[in-house]
């Protein structure tokens, strides 16, 4: 799937262009139609040089359209985090992020997950446990999970990014990766901010749906 980038100056990323050879870039949200052949495509927002007001209206813009929009910030924050979920965005990622990961980012969305910086989900996390009872007995369903797609999972839960846990659990990534496949298969959720819910007993449509 194509991924359109919607920056300031109209440039597509070197990074950006690693991570997605055939990206291309516009400079308003108004010139991705003309780019986009088919629905549901990927934008990416680079809010360089905006304030959280400032982009909002182009996420508004963008999701109205039927774009899955991923927000790029070069300083992430967890209450702007909130408000570009709360508009429409499915992703929230530093502007800076490495090829692999923009490329993991895409595959999230594309399947129709929810993607935040794993510190934001962690934060996450502890809101929504002072916010959400928990309920006494464990979930039964991971009791399917393996010893180690539960380990995985336990630390997805603490807010532990792919190569923290690989390093952990002495794998890798690529192995990171195809537990979090089985595990979210297994659980019935779509992405590892309602992984991290379950984990915690905490019913996924409180904060994510």
């Amino acid at each position: 799937m194509k991924q359109l980038f919607v920056a300031r100056d109209g440039r597509v990323r070197e990074r950006w262009q690693k991570a997605f050879p055939d990206a291309q870039a516009v400079r308003q949200v108004g010139e991705v139609a003309a780019l986009a052949a088919a629905a549901m495509q990927t934008v990416w927002l680079d809010k360089t040089g905006l304030d959280t007001i400032e982009v909002l209206p182009s996420l508004r813009e963008a999701v109205g359209l039927g774009y899955r929009v991923v927000v790029m910030t070069a300083t992430p924050s967890e209450a702007e985090a909130f408000r570009v979920l709360n508009t429409g965005a499915v992703g929230y990622c530093h502007l800076e992020s490495a090829p692999e990961q923009l490329r993991e980012i895409a595959l999230v969305v594309e399947h129709g997950g929810l993607w935040m910086l794993p510190e934001l989900v962690q934060r996450l996390m502890a809101l929504s446990l002072r916010a959400v009872p928990t309920p006494a007995a464990g979930p039964p369903q991971l009791n399917d999970l393996t010893p180690r797609e539960l380990m995985v999972a336990e630390r997805v839960a603490h807010g532990a990014s792919n190569r923290e846990i690989a390093e952990a659990l002495d794998i890798t990534e690529r192995t990171v990766k195809a537990h979090m496949s089985t595990i979210f298969e297994k659980l019935g959720v779509r992405d590892r901010v309602q992984l991290a819910l379950a984990m915690n007993n905490i019913p996924t449509y409180a904060t994510v749906n």
